[in-house]
């Protein structure tokens, strides 16, 4: 199954190795998956890794090395030009539009504007909890 995690996922995985979204990005690099992402989530993942919150949790040798950790078990994709406007934010269009230059075949995220927009050109956006049932069926 190829497998885009929004943002938010990604930089909760970096705060303990024993949490769900952790899991979750084992789960979407493993060999029964690959894991979809693109340079602007990237960029966009080193950026929420440095804000307050995370940098009084992670260090910066700890978010430096999690980043290339995330780049080297992932696909790189370039996100679709033509994805905008879908979401809110034009973070999260970067995040579909990486899934629907992929063709992925799930998104999953924390973030409930982007949950309320329930696909993006056929490809389901869903929580960590319903990719886990997903996966598990």
């Amino acid at each position: 199954m190829r497998v885009v995690l929004d943002v938010n996922i990604l930089a909760s995985a970096s705060l303990r190795v024993d949490s769900v979204p952790a899991g979750l990005l084992r789960l979407a690099s493993s060999k029964a998956h690959e894991l979809i992402v693109s340079e602007k989530m990237i960029k966009s993942l080193d950026d929420v890794l440095q804000r307050p919150f995370f940098a009084a949790r992670v260090t910066s040798d700890e978010r430096n090395e999690f980043v290339l950790a995330v780049r080297a078990n992932g696909s790189l994709e370039t996100p679709d030009p033509s994805v905008t406007g879908v979401a809110d934010d034009a973070e999260d269009d970067a995040v579909l539009g990486t899934a629907v230059k992929a063709r992925a075949d799930v998104i999953v995220t924390g973030d409930k504007g982007m949950l309320a927009i329930r696909t993006c050109r056929g490809i389901p956006i869903v929580t960590a909890r319903e990719f886990l049932v997903l996966v598990n069926a």
